[in-house]
């Protein structure tokens, strides 16, 4: 059965020492993934706060930011340092991924920006995003990016909207139980999502798991998996360094399983799109997060 990863890079950073140690590992393993860039300003000054911390409470928040190491510059990126622009610096960092045979694609183009705006952002300046951080993509990878993930599972109408104006073939933007056709404030979308279905390691650690609790409850969860398959999400900062080991015992443990491990460009591929049911897309609050994340909701019509 299936079991494709979601790479999340959000950082200049992870893009230049996570992003190798993560390809080395997955060919190790001979696992696919899909790998999701923020191509524009890393402003890590504004990524802050409760609105980029996971964690139910002050314990579990203090040692995910323990797990992503030391910062040192990246504290001042967009105030008072100016922030460096991820695709112009890391570009052979993200061409690597691709010529390792990895497929690529959109978190986001300035991720700390889309984070704090998202949630009353018009469709003018969600076009604007999407449109730098698609064309950044085009001119690094040679092609139009295929897929997003937006960053931390955070859109609006305006964005899955603008996913079809794109012509996208798929999204992976949301929490929930298997791929979808999203509607969203009543607005259908003809473009799938495949949202994350596994909680992720940060999520679990410190909230009644220690590490090796957390690899043994993902594996529980993973064990039968649907036809349809799973999403894992790998935050690359922190799963690509300090919890590489973890991460390492997944990939070991899903292959025990009789897993492939894969993209989910491949998932998608292999998709009965016409049998794909459509679901409303809610905002939900989440104990682990500040504000909400979109999540797949009941069946539409309900």
């Amino acid at each position: 059965m299936l079991l494709a990863l979601r790479i999340e890079v959000d950082s200049l950073a992870a893009t230049r020492e996570a992003v190798p140690r993560l390809l080395e590992a997955l060919q190790r393993h001979e696992a696919g993934a899909s790998f999701y860039f923020n191509f524009g300003p890393d402003r890590g000054a504004l990524a802050q706060g409760p609105l980029f911390e996971i964690g139910r409470d002050k314990r579990q928040r203090k040692l995910n930011r323990a797990l992503l190491g030391p910062q040192g510059w990246a504290r001042g990126y967009g105030r008072p340092l100016p922030a460096p622009r991820v695709g112009e610096q890391a570009a052979a960092a993200i061409r690597a991924v691709r010529e390792a045979g990895f497929d690529t694609g959109v978190l986001a183009w300035d991720r700390a920006g889309w984070v704090r705006r998202i949630g009353t952002a018009e469709q003018a300046w969600v076009a604007a995003e999407l449109a730098a951080a698609c064309g950044a993509h085009a001119e690094l990878c040679g092609e139009p990016p295929r897929a997003t993930a937006l960053p931390g599972w955070r859109l609006n109408r305006a964005a899955l909207r603008q996913q079809q104006q794109m012509g996208l073939e798929f999204g992976s933007d949301t929490r929930g139980r298997h791929p979808f056709y999203p509607v969203v404030d009543g607005e259908p979308v003809r473009v799938p999502q495949l949202p994350t279905t596994l909680p992720t390691l940060a999520e679990l650690i410190g909230d009644g798991h220690d590490e090796a609790g957390a690899v043994a409850a993902i594996l529980a969860r993973s064990e039968r998996i649907p036809l349809t398959g799973h999403v894992f999400t790998v935050q690359a900062a922190a799963d690509g360094g300090k919890r590489l080991p973890l991460l390492e015992q997944l990939l070991a443990g899903w292959r025990g399983q009789g897993h492939e491990i894969t993209s989910l460009a491949r998932l998608y591929k292999l998709l009965d799109r016409a049998a794909l049911p459509w679901h409303s897309v809610l905002q939900q609050p989440s104990p682990l997060y500040g504000g909400t994340l979109a999540e797949q909701g009941p069946a539409f019509p309900g």
